[in-house]
């Protein structure tokens, strides 16, 4: 993950904390921008999601997102994330998705539905095969010419994911961790998915095309790195 709470600019973030919940679209919205070894990345809301608190507590929710991510990232390949937040009164969780079109990133921000604060843990999704072709945006992170393909482990944690406690989904399960030595399983992904409890399940938009994306252009490799 890409920690983009320092170097988005604050002006936008703000808006991306607090764009009012009915602002909805199938639209891709741009909500910030960082400068990324010298070049500007787009960050993109691609969604909302918020649910009542069940007996199971954070997990029972992030359960319910890393499907919706898992999907989503199956569906276009690259990395999203969201912070796991709460209402003050502990009755509701949300969560504001957001992706750069990374392969190897996802941006660590302040975001979260309106009325709700950030419990300091996120969930993210890794792409789901182990070898890949890396876009222009990966290339912006690895700065890293063109070579070979990427390969990844889409089920275990990087290094710098564990700079604070959160969930990963993957190929085959939901993690969470809260430092090296302290990972475990939560859910097995190949499981079905939990019915949903009543309550305001957003839509994830879908991602435009690569090409459509400022700044990312598809390649047909890139040197071998860790997933991020």
């Amino acid at each position: 993950m890409w920690d983009m709470r320092r170097i988005v600019e604050a002006g936008v973030l703000v808006w991306a904390v607090l764009l009012p919940c009915h602002a909805w679209a199938e639209e891709r919205v741009v909500v910030a921008h960082a400068t990324v070894h010298g070049h500007d990345v787009p960050v993109y809301r691609i969604g909302e999601l918020h649910a009542p608190d069940t007996p199971a507590g954070m997990d029972g929710f992030a359960v319910r997102v890393a499907y919706r991510l898992r999907a989503w990232t199956g569906e276009h390949g690259v990395e999203a994330i969201g912070n796991i937040c709460r209402t003050p009164d502990g009755t509701q969780w949300g969560t504001v998705l957001l992706t750069v079109g990374a392969h190897v990133a996802s941006p660590v921000t302040n975001a979260c539905p309106a009325g709700m604060f950030a419990t300091g843990v996120d969930i993210h999704s890794h792409p789901q095969r182990q070898h890949y072709r890396a876009n222009a945006v990966d290339q912006i992170f690895l700065e890293r010419l063109p070579c070979r393909q990427v390969t990844t482990q889409p089920d275990t944690f990087s290094p710098d994911d564990y700079g604070h406690p959160g969930y990963m989904v993957g190929r085959l399960g939901l993690h969470f961790q809260h430092g090296p030595d302290r990972v475990r399983l939560v859910r097995d992904m190949r499981l079905p998915a939990p019915g949903m409890p009543t309550g305001d399940l957003r839509r994830i938009a879908g991602l435009p095309p690569a090409d459509a994306l400022p700044g990312v252009a598809s390649y047909a490799s890139v040197p071998a790195s860790p997933g991020s």
